[in-house]
């Protein structure tokens, strides 16, 4: 009686529609950028925690229910080894892979043209506080692992409608 709850439960997760997974990706990489944000903006108010504090919660909660949705829809279709594998679930997984290089890339490369920019452009000097390289690394060690499957539900077709 459990297996077929636990099947019914997979199926649901399987036939999520591209448009809902695609919102599921997006809203589980920004929310804990977002939250770190968010919180250096409410921390320089004179609400009080109790009012603000909420939604940090809010986007927190975001990224870690987006990262188990997504982690359920693709864990049946991103084999390293890809034995289990179709040609067809290969290629997207690959295709996935490419998304996620040039996805880290354009990060980088628009992170260090802004410092160019700040440094080279208007003299200014870029300092790093403990606060912000912490934020920075957790999002990073974070997403970074989040980030092959959420482009795997991206590029992932809707399944067919008799299926």
């Amino acid at each position: 009686m459990t297996q077929s709850s636990a099947k019914q439960d997979d199926s649901r997760i399987d036939r999520l529609p591209q448009r809902f997974r695609r919102v599921i990706a997006v809203t589980t990489l920004v929310g804990l950028p977002g939250m770190y944000v968010w919180s250096a903006f409410w921390l320089t108010t004179s609400v009080p925690n109790l009012v603000w504090g909420q939604l940090s919660f809010l986007l927190i909660g975001a990224t870690i229910a987006g990262s188990f949705v997504l982690y359920r829809f693709v864990r049946d279709r991103a084999s390293m080894p890809g034995a289990g594998l179709d040609e067809r679930r290969r290629h997207l997984r690959d295709q996935a892979w490419v998304l996620c290089y040039q996805i880290l890339s354009a990060v980088v490369v628009i992170g260090v043209a802004i410092v160019a920019i700040l440094v080279l452009g208007f003299g200014r000097v870029v300092t790093l506080d403990a606060t912000s390289v912490g934020a920075v690394a957790l999002s990073v060690g974070v997403l970074i692992p989040i980030l092959p499957i959420a482009a795997l539900a991206w590029i992932e077709p809707d399944p067919p409608a008799d299926a």
